[in-house]
């Protein structure tokens, strides 16, 4: 896991000695030393449930200790029916599931999936945005962050939510290093086909002033080249 956003999470949930439930994926590694943050792994998007079991079935001491982890992709695959069972049937304790987003289907091949907004030909495709689709659950504290960026402000905001022992889920995104490039060319790719599309209507109903004028407000100039090419415009 070196050099993985997910060093962060693991590093913080040992120093926490927290009781992880964990899941399918790269992040399954962390059952390894240095970290030793992984106390089960059943199948995939049993993360959950698990934790869930162990929140109702351990002295209270110990339940409030108890962290879920799982990918993006394994929460779509098959991890939401968990976040309903965590509304319906809530822990005393409360629990924390932390969804550790990087933005592919890293472990079998940097795939797409319902959460990339792309299709598995990399077109773009409509996207479920984790944290709207946790709130529309009835979960409201719900924190969207790169674990990275502060590591320590990471551990604490877990140490808290362990503390409050109420309903959390943390998103913790940071694109996967190895796909963080290719994730890039397809985002710009995305914008570029956007922006053809509203410089070409506005073309059609105002002429290329009005076109060249929308194109440089709305995205800094950097789809021009682009959209000059499929107009045959010069800008």
């Amino acid at each position: 896991m070196s050099g993985l956003s997910h060093r962060s999470v693991f590093t913080a949930l040992h120093n926490l000695d927290c009781i992880v439930a964990s899941d399918i994926g790269c992040y399954t590694l962390a059952v390894l030393p240095p970290f030793e943050a992984g106390d089960t792994c059943v199948c995939m998007g049993a993360s959950i449930g698990v934790g869930l079991g162990l929140r109702h079935a351990l002295p209270p001491e110990q339940a409030s200790r108890v962290v879920s982890t799982l990918g993006d992709s394994t929460f779509i695959h098959s991890g939401i029916t968990g976040l309903v069972e965590m509304v319906y049937n809530p822990p005393k304790t409360g629990h924390v599931v932390i969804i550790l987003d990087n933005g592919t289907t890293a472990m079998t091949g940097l795939q797409e999936h319902p959460g990339t907004g792309r299709t598995l030909e990399h077109q773009p495709t409509g996207k479920i945005v984790i944290e709207d689709l946790v709130r529309s659950l009835g979960i409201s504290s719900v924190h969207v962050t790169d674990p990275t960026i502060n590591p320590a402000a990471f551990q604490e905001l877990v140490a808290e939510s362990l503390r409050r022992g109420d309903l959390t889920v943390i998103v913790a995104r940071r694109n996967c290093l190895l796909a963080e490039g290719k994730i890039k060319e397809y985002e710009r790719y995305a914008a570029a086909t956007r922006w053809r599309r509203i410089a070409l209507s506005s073309r059609i109903k105002s002429g290329p002033s009005t076109c060249l004028n929308a194109c440089l407000n709305l995205t800094g100039g950097h789809v021009l080249q682009a959209c000059g090419r499929t107009l045959g415009l010069s800008f």
